[in-house]
């Protein structure tokens, strides 16, 4: 039996914008949170995000709260919705430092500058370019650190001004200070 042909759109054809009533929206999250406090299912979560995600709400934010199951990033955004100005919680990372040998941040510095030159020659060579043409400069300043160590090394290595975080996990070696004319 043959397939039904598809319809072609005509060129220009935009779909109409779709409204969605936020005011019955918001009350169905309200409904909805009160079985996501009782410890309702997946199904209920997976029902929430798409009401969040049709409302426009940071995907991110709404991605946080139902992956984690976390009720008062829920609650931040519905009040979001609602119109109500909510300023996220400011994560502090008060924890102490864990003591790590000298000899381990050592051999972690040492690391880190190894694959960050690795990385930088990788970058300048000229494979994969025409052989014509020049190496390209490396223009990043900042890697991900060899796995062999753990975050906490890099944070200590940070803390200690031997290594500067550009966030997300991200590090690089510090500027050196200008020196002055004597």
């Amino acid at each position: 039996m043959a397939k039904p042909k598809k319809r072609k759109k005509k060129p220009g054809y935009v779909a109409p914008p779709t409204t969605v009533d936020t005011d019955a929206v918001i009350t169905e999250l309200l409904a909805l949170r009160g079985e996501l406090e009782a410890g309702a299912e997946g199904a209920t979560w997976g029902h929430a995000q798409k009401l969040l995600l049709s409302m426009k709400a940071d995907a991110s934010e709404v991605a946080k709260a139902v992956m984690g199951r976390d009720l008062p990033t829920f609650d931040r955004l519905l009040a979001t919705l609602q119109g109500e100005v909510v300023e996220a919680p400011v994560e502090q990372d008060d924890a102490p430092l864990p003591e790590i040998p000298d000899e381990e941040l050592r051999k972690a510095m040492k690391a880190f500058r190894r694959r960050l030159k690795l990385t930088k020659l990788d970058h300048e060579s000229k494979l994969g370019r025409s052989p014509l043409s020049t190496g390209k400069d490396a223009d990043f300043d900042s890697i991900i650190p060899p796995m062999e160590f753990s975050p906490e090394t890099w944070k200590v290595l940070a803390a200690r001004g031997e290594l500067e975080s550009t966030g997300r996990g991200f590090y690089m070696l510090p500027k050196a200070p200008p020196k002055l004319r004597t």
